[in-house]
């Protein structure tokens, strides 16, 4: 076997590297999908729209 075997920290740093480069990517989906949408050209209510935007500032700050 050419990879020794890695130890359980080892493998918890690389896990956690990888699921913050996760988090990451999909934080920056998830902003270009609400900016995409908040700019798209949809006939939507005033209301309606005002609701989304406050959720999605919400859930920024949470």
């Amino acid at each position: 076997m050419a990879n020794p075997p890695k130890s359980i920290s080892g493998l918890m740093c690389e896990l956690s590297v990888a699921l913050a480069d996760l988090a990451e990517k999909m934080s920056n989906l998830s902003i270009s999908l609400e900016n995409q949408y908040l700019d798209s050209d949809c006939e939507e209510p005033q209301a309606m729209m005002e609701a989304a935007r406050s959720t999605i500032e919400k859930a920024k700050g949470s």
